[in-house]
């Protein structure tokens, strides 16, 4: 009998409705304030967390111990034999390294745990590739040699509005934080094979950066293929707008998807202004 699980993130932004869906697993990071801590996606929501950053940036931390394993538990009671888990990048956190001590471990379930070396749509679109081929009836081994051809097609963008809360968050270095602050610079972030951040350009102000965010995708789908674009972002929905329109019409792209916001623990290090997109060549 085989019976296969799916688990990831909140840091892939699936919604509540994909994970009904696809019938996906979810472990929840943690925001953390001084007075609580929340589960990201359960107990606080990404608008939330972005009217109060002025007042508090919490910090962050991984899903507890105790949820993947209580995760993995209820997934066998339920009778799953084996079980996929698809995780943020090890390069950004150790949410996989995490998921692999509980697994080396675990008894009763054969689980593999799928570093995705990357963050947001690009890792929610693992998942639900994964998804796809298990209805397929693809086994475990198929699937993750399949993620593996998918990822190597993925093209990811960030924007963010400010260098602020990847500087407080530990993510960009303090000098260059605060230096790329007063120079007002928006850096044009992707995800280099690492599985790390990786600056792909900064330039001086908004419009400038939307110019440039725009150059690089026309450039990526001009080559010879087909492309689907899904893009998210962190209170910057008039940004994403205006990058959209001017891309709806590249010959080479099948489909143009919005996903909405991304998740409370992103926004905490995006800060508003956010915005995101994949580029899956198919």
């Amino acid at each position: 009998m085989f019976k296969l699980a799916l688990v990831t993130d909140t840091a892939s932004d699936l919604t509540i409705k994909q994970l009904e869906k696809y019938q996906i697993e979810m472990l929840h990071y943690q925001i953390i304030y001084k007075d609580k801590i929340y589960r990201d996606q359960l107990d606080i929501t990404s608008r939330e967390v972005i009217r109060n950053l002025e007042v508090e940036v919490p910090s962050t931390s991984l899903p507890p111990l105790e949820e993947i394993e209580q995760t993995f538990d209820r997934l066998k009671e339920a009778g799953y034999t084996h079980v996929l888990v698809v995780t943020l990048s090890s390069g950004l956190s150790g949410c996989y390294n995490a998921v692999r001590m509980i697994q080396q471990d675990y008894e009763g379930l054969q689980i593999y745990v799928y570093d995705s070396k990357t963050i947001s749509i690009a890792e929610g679109m693992l998942i639900l590739k994964a998804a796809e081929l298990r209805e397929k009836g693809y086994n475990l081994e198929q699937i993750v040699l399949e993620l593996d051809k998918f990822r190597a097609k993925q093209h990811t963008l960030f924007i963010v509005d400010t260098l602020k809360y990847l500087m407080v968050g530990g993510r960009i270095g303090h000098v260059s934080g605060t230096i790329g602050t007063l120079l007002n610079l928006k850096p044009i972030i992707t995800i280099g094979e690492d599985g790390k951040y990786k600056t792909f350009a900064k330039v001086r102000g908004r419009a400038k950066a939307i110019s440039t965010f725009v150059k690089q995708c026309m450039e990526i789908t001009s080559q010879e293929g087909r492309y689907n674009i899904y893009m998210n972002h962190g209170d910057g929905e008039d940004i994403k707008n205006t990058i959209k329109e001017q891309l709806l019409t590249l010959p080479h792209v099948e489909t143009f998807e919005d996903w909405d916001w991304i998740s409370p623990v992103a926004c905490v290090h995006a800060g508003p202004g956010y915005v995101g997109m994949l580029i899956q060549e198919i």
